[in-house]
């Protein structure tokens, strides 16, 4: 009933399109028919509003089930400077699309171009995390099959981590002074790319056998997150070295972002044992399909990647560039077979041997190692406060912008929506 207060006051300054996407969600919260969330979802990806949202259950990475959406919401202003350069990716999906290393028979000939938006957030909540740069919805197979979809590129959240982790990490976990250089130089540039490749070029691409017409997700169950995101990280990665990115003016210098982009996708399967303080196990979507990408390669193409240790510590280097493009393209290829034929016992089989369990003792030296850095693990946003000054009718003179200065205040301001008691609380931050 809150968020459709909200809604109904955001439809009248909406455009039709986005105004007709907002009844359909208000519809949906009051009635729980699917068949609404399916209509909001096919009028909101038709729509290229400057200022954009999304909202609803929507990513099921914290159910082992891959069936259960948790909520999220965010709401966004087109960044256009940086818009239109990502545009030429997505006008040349059939370009990549003929290019990718998969049979002919689950390529694409036909395409409904994304919508695709590099933005500023004014906030993000619930289930959705400022460590979220890129995001490509809707999930609905059934709609991006026929309306295509929409790609965000969070270029707020990208900056503000890249400024507030700077470089002592990879300088302690880089395998040697040559990828430190390559990383202080070309590294912010390969993440951007691979981001946008994952989003634009990955999520959109492939197409199914008439067995899996209706989606993979029924058939490869609590694997298929993981095989699509791995699926969209291997887009990426093989299209890096594509000479169209430079044609495109989408990319510096194509040799060094490349090796970068490779670098960060070979030592990820360490670094991010720091999220796993306990156990032996991967379990987030993600992770999973870095820690499958990094160890399929190094173990079917040899002299690829290498793990080794020097002065006691444990690196990750990549060997040999075009080896690791090899193996890229074998499991990019394996990846695609899966989902278009729906092949559970295959992606199982896959995940279980390279993308789930990993040594303890190796995620030990690495936690130790970045508690010295004094970096976090996780990270909070703090979102735009937003105040409206409002005229004799109702309309909107002014709106001014501030940032709380703590998180807390931040969760207070948003609990005092529902609970007025914790007004007071807020009124002491």
């Amino acid at each position: 009933k809150q968020a459709n207060d909200c809604f109904e006051k955001a439809r009248r300054y909406a455009d039709p399109a986005q105004a007709e996407a907002i009844a359909h969600l208000i519809r949906y919260y009051q009635t729980g028919e699917y068949a609404e969330w399916v209509a909001f979802g096919t009028a909101w990806v038709q729509n290229d509003a400057t200022v954009d949202f999304d909202n609803g259950f929507i990513e099921v990475y914290r159910d082992a089930r891959g069936a259960k959406g948790s909520s999220q919401s965010f709401v966004t202003i087109t960044d256009k400077p940086v818009t239109t350069a990502m545009k030429k990716l997505a006008e040349n999906a059939a370009y990549f699309e003929r290019k990718a290393p998969w049979e002919d028979k689950y390529k694409l000939t036909s395409f409904k171009l994304p919508v695709v938006k590099a933005v500023e957030t004014l906030i993000e909540t619930g289930d959705f995390s400022v460590t979220t740069i890129g995001d490509n919805l809707p999930n609905e197979n059934e709609i991006h099959e026929k309306y295509g979809s929409k790609n965000f590129l969070f270029t707020g959240s990208s900056r503000a981590l890249d400024q507030a982790t700077g470089k002592t990490a990879a300088a302690e976990f880089a395998a040697g002074p040559a990828e430190v250089e390559r990383n202080a130089k070309y590294g912010t540039e390969a993440e951007d790319l691979m981001t946008a490749l994952h989003e634009v070029i990955g999520h959109g691409s492939g197409k199914m056998s008439e067995r899996v017409s209706g989606g993979a997700q029924p058939f490869l169950k609590e694997y298929f997150s993981t095989l699509e995101e791995g699926r969209a990280d291997l887009m990426a990665l093989w299209n890096a070295w594509d000479p169209k990115l430079k044609e495109l003016g989408l990319i510096s210098n194509q040799e060094e972002v490349a090796k970068a982009m490779y670098d960060n996708a070979a030592a990820v399967a360490l670094l991010q044992l720091r999220r796993i303080p306990r156990g032996d196990t991967v379990e987030e979507d993600h992770e999973r399909d870095r820690q499958l990408i990094a160890h399929y390669i190094a173990d079917k193409v040899p002299g690829s990647i290498e793990q080794f240790t020097r002065d006691g510590k444990t690196y990750v280097r990549v060997a040999d560039y075009q080896k690791m493009r090899q193996g890229v393209g074998m499991l990019l290829a394996e990846l695609m077979r899966i989902k278009a034929e729906g092949d559970y016992d295959a992606i199982k089989a896959l995940v279980d041997k390279y993308g789930v369990h990993f040594d303890p003792a190796l995620r030990d030296q690495i936690l130790a190692r970045y508690k010295k850095l004094k970096l976090p693990t996780y990270f909070a946003g703090i979102n735009a406060h937003l105040t409206a000054s409002l005229g004799k009718n109702g309309e909107v003179e002014k709106v001014e912008i501030h940032y709380w200065d703590n998180p807390a205040a931040q969760y207070l301001d948003y609990g005092a929506m529902y609970d007025k008691g914790l007004e007071d609380s807020l009124a002491a931050h």
